[in-house]
């Protein structure tokens, strides 16, 4: 044994060596090619600082690591979707990378690619469907004719035609449905506490989210305008994201992580998750969406009854806002008014007109689902309807309805069954987890948000927690050991799990 540890302490002066000549041979590229003006200085720079960030990583801490550090960040990162440089979402981006390193060390490593089989069917269906519009486009008459959504100028020329659209938006809806969850589940294959800290990383990215859009309303920063080429002349703020129902969304569906993260804490860690919880409050506020607002409220109000210490808080929280709001509308009478003007829960101009022309926009998507109910106009038009139900049927038909409601009821099937285990690791995780899928399918009947990374988030949680629950050794007072389980044996490079109801 001791010969083993002073190996590795010869092996710490060899990698610190062969750190800093790489980065000496990575600094004199960058300058031979500025001198030679072949590649500015300004665009090598960071690409230089990942190049060399990545390397110390992988030759201090290895490179799973490096794949572990990339899935951090994409998800850090998942609800900034307004921040896209050079055109490419950075969640994705550091997505891609985490897939690009932990997939290939699995395989070398002969693991099984354990992912849950319901996973691949959306995947499946976006891909059905963008290939049939390929094939067989919808008739360039129909869609002339269709309602087209008032936007500015400067957005509109950036929406590309249907057939480019039909291909952009099926890649870009994979990502999310299929490769984040293939990533959390290579991550938590044999760590699922790994999930406590992809969960707490989550938050943290919504409350950075949050914390912009609040120093953008105090005109203390202008981060926003920054990233998206028209401000929303409402006044609304969209922090880091591309649209200010977008934040509300992205906040909401965090709140019962933030929930569980709080109850699970102590000390000044707790006072922390509860910061956390006020800027998220403030930045649901700060985006005026109504439907992110009322669905926060229900999944904070839902994660608290998940878990034991959170329903004993549950009456004296009620009768605390009971006391407050009771107060404030008897000395200031006003304020119910202005609060409910500045929600746009009433009496908002902003708000008529996106009711008038969400109005329109619902009865164009039924057209469009009586013109192709099979398999749709395409997907295009997926984030078109305001109402996710409708826009599946409008841009996929039949095809792309079942292959989501198969996706999503298999997340809550196998989180079900999670939760009903015994000794679950992190039981209390995954009933928050389903209070975020169950709030985003409720208000998903207003909002049309569909296709974006921290939408799956939760369900990608849930299919990393299903799989480790499969594959990680049987522990008292689960099941008793079985030498069976055991034993060495041969694993296929690429395997479905059946999920917690059916573990092999």
């Amino acid at each position: 044994m001791s010969g083993h540890r002073g190996q590795g302490r010869s092996l710490v002066p060899a990698a610190a060596a062969l750190t800093v000549a790489g980065a000496a041979a990575l600094v004199a590229v960058v300058l031979l090619l500025d001198a030679g003006r072949l590649v500015p200085l300004t665009d090598t720079l960071p690409v230089s600082a990942i190049v060399l960030v990545a390397g110390a990583v992988v030759v201090v801490r290895g490179v799973e690591e490096l794949g572990l550090g990339l899935l951090g960040l994409a998800v850090l990162a998942a609800t900034w979707n307004g921040v896209s440089p050079g055109g490419l979402p950075l969640a994705h981006l550091c997505l891609a990378g985490a897939l690009l390193v932990l997939a290939p060390l699995a395989v070398a490593r002969g693991q099984e690619l354990r992912v849950p089989v319901w996973v691949w069917v959306l995947g499946a269906g976006i891909t059905v469907v963008a290939a049939a519009s390929v094939v067989a486009p919808t008739d360039r008459g129909y869609l002339a004719g269709r309602f087209e959504v008032p936007v500015e100028a400067v957005i509109a020329a950036q929406i590309p035609d249907a057939a480019v659209g039909d291909v952009l938006n099926a890649v870009r809806w994979i990502i999310p449905a299929l490769a984040l969850p293939l990533a959390v589940c290579l991550a938590l294959r044999s760590r699922p506490r790994r999930a406590r800290t992809l969960a707490a990383v989550w938050v943290l990215g919504a409350t950075v989210n949050a914390a912009v859009a609040l120093g953008d309303e105090s005109g203390a920063t202008a981060v926003s305008a920054r990233l998206i080429p028209v401000v929303d002349v409402g006044g609304r703020q969209a922090g880091l994201t591309a649209q200010p129902n977008h934040l509300s969304l992205a906040i909401a569906l965090a709140v019962p992580a933030a929930v569980w993260l709080l109850l699970q804490a102590r000390g000044a860690a707790r006072a922390g998750w509860l910061v956390a919880l006020a800027v998220l409050g403030g930045g649901l506020v700060v985006s005026q969406s109504r439907g992110g607002l009322v669905v926060a409220v229900l999944a904070a109000t839902a994660a608290l009854l998940t878990q034991p210490t959170g329903r004993r808080l549950v009456a004296p929280l009620l009768a605390a806002v009971t006391v407050v709001v009771t107060l404030l509308v008897a000395f200031t009478p006003h304020l119910l008014d202005t609060a409910a003007t500045t929600l746009r829960l009433s009496g908002a101009e902003s708000a008529e007109e996106s009711n008038t022309i969400r109005g329109r926009i619902r009865e164009q998507a039924l057209d469009d689902i009586a013109h192709s109910p099979v398999r749709g106009i395409g997907l295009h038009v997926v984030a078109e309807g305001h109402a996710i139900y409708l826009q599946l049927a409008a841009a996929g038909g039949v095809v792309l309805v079942l292959a989501f409601a198969v996706t999503v009821l298999g997340a809550i099937v196998d989180g079900v069954a999670l939760a009903r285990r015994p000794a679950s690791v992190e039981r209390g995780l995954v009933l928050v987890l389903l209070v975020s899928v169950a709030s985003w399918l409720v208000v998903g009947a207003v909002e049309n948000q569909i296709a974006d990374l921290y939408l799956y988030l939760p369900i990608a949680l849930l299919a990393g927690l299903g799989v480790a629950g499969a594959t990680s050794p049987p522990t008292a007072p689960d099941v008793a050991a079985d030498p069976a389980t055991t034993s060495a044996r041969p694993a296929p490079v690429l395997a479905s799990a059946p999920g917690p109801g059916g573990i092999r």
